[in-house]
């Protein structure tokens, strides 16, 4: 089946972001419902497996138009990761929805939002200050259980290991101090100590109770980054079910997790939007 899609960009504080618009091929009238993507801490509008180029050409092929792009600092848009805070990309988030309210073809009325890992935290957010019909979160982040990993309680926790060089803690591997540049070295993207302290300012389950529209929570049972816990706290948030994906990971690593994956998310958007 041929493919409608188009890159889109737009700017955040001179910053420009990058990303592809999916819309629908199927016969259905324009505008369109649309959902917005929003990808993990250092991921990009592919995400592992090249889930979200997936999702979103099964969603446009069922009448559903995708926006999915990358926040400023990660993939293709402008900016360093070290600016990386999750205050910015709920700028970036609300930035997108604008640029996509600006289009003739879509239905600013039947816009919903996905977000996987990190960008699930991001969309709680959102969710709690936009008008959404919908709201669907894979494997969602939430800051405690980021900031526990770390050892992290208070700011002045956060400041004390950078001044130190987290001399006093044990990093996970692949993660290191870069002295010089004082920054962690996060596989290979720096990360600040601004990241810590401006995520203990966020609360997404409190956010993300102001959601007024329809909501789905996906986790994998064998998540090892962010604890299924996690996500049945954000489906008890939203008063919604928390679809399990028995011994899904946390980006759903295998062919069976995401092909169940990509029926519940495709069923919950048609149902919802």
């Amino acid at each position: 089946m041929p493919l409608n899609e188009c890159w889109l960009s737009f700017d955040v504080d001179d910053q420009r972001c990058h990303g592809m618009l999916h819309l629908p091929t199927t016969p259905s009238a324009a505008p369109f419902p649309c959902v917005v993507f929003l990808h993990g801490f250092t991921g990009t509008h592919l995400e592992p497996h090249r889930l979200f180029a997936l999702m979103a050409r099964l969603l446009a092929h069922h009448g559903i138009a995708v926006f999915r792009f990358d926040f400023r600092g990660n993939g293709d848009s402008e900016g360093s990761f070290s600016e990386m805070t999750v205050t910015r990309e709920l700028a970036d988030a609300r930035a997108a929805l604008r640029l996509l309210e600006t289009r003739r073809d879509l239905n600013r009325d039947r816009f919903g939002l996905l977000g996987l890992s990190m960008g699930g935290l991001v969309a709680a957010l959102t969710a709690g200050v936009e008008a959404l019909r919908c709201v669907c979160l894979l494997a969602p982040a939430h800051p405690d259980a980021t900031l526990e990993r770390y050892g992290f309680r208070a700011p002045r926790d956060v400041r004390a290991a950078f001044e130190t060089g987290f001399s006093a803690m044990e990093l996970t591997p692949g993660v290191r101090f870069e002295a010089e540049t004082g920054v962690l070295d996060v596989f290979g993207n720096p990360v600040s100590s601004a990241f810590f302290e401006d995520l203990m300012r966020h609360d997404p389950l409190e956010a993300v109770r102001r959601h007024a529209g329809s909501s789905l929570v996906v986790h994998g049972s064998a998540d090892a980054v962010v604890p299924v816990r996690i996500g049945a706290s954000y489906a008890e948030a939203l008063g919604t079910r928390l679809h399990t994906v028995e011994g899904g990971g946390h980006t759903f690593d295998s062919l069976p997790q995401q092909a169940e994956v990509l029926r519940v998310t495709l069923e919950f958007f048609k149902n919802s939007l």
